[in-house]
């Protein structure tokens, strides 16, 4: 619940580590139903969209159809793609309440062979801080936050 008022505040960036089945997941989708009309982005490791028709679901987002928008890093971060649009018009940014980096133990873990995650650090001077970054993860240590926390520019 701590994490979900922060994000509606949306005045901070925020991290969540908590152990596996203990609510980070609730803390970043209840703020969709205290604001109805706002946007939430989640970066995950998972593929879960690579089978979509990319198409359709570019219009279906630029038009507002969906509020829970989850998305891979290769996705988010693809130059001149579809998010880096999105993520440049007011009117679209204007909704989003936080963009969530989910499992971010995965920024330095994979970092080295997966480059998707080190273009993430552009993420903070596309957004500037208007939108607040929160990182997930049930096996951040101290030394993969404190990197994270670097490459977020957070």
């Amino acid at each position: 619940v701590k994490v979900a008022e922060a994000l509606l505040k949306g005045d901070k960036d925020i991290v969540c580590t908590a152990s596996t089945r203990m609510g980070k997941t609730l803390g970043f989708w209840l703020p969709l139903l205290f604001c109805p009309e706002g946007i939430q982005i989640v970066v995950t490791p998972l593929n879960l969209l690579r089978k979509q028709n990319a198409a359709s679901l570019a219009r279906a987002i630029e038009t507002f159809k969906y509020h829970a928008i989850i998305v891979s890093p290769e996705q988010l971060m693809k130059p001149n793609g579809e998010f880096e649009k999105r993520l440049k018009n007011t009117l679209f940014t204007s909704r989003v309440i936080s963009v969530v980096i989910d499992e971010a133990h995965c920024l330095t873990y994979w970092g080295d062979f997966h480059p998707e995650y080190q273009e993430l650090q552009g993420l903070r001077y596309i957004l500037l801080d208007m939108i607040p970054i929160m990182i997930a993860s049930a096996t951040l240590t101290k030394d993969m936050l404190t990197s994270a926390l670097q490459l977020l520019h957070i």
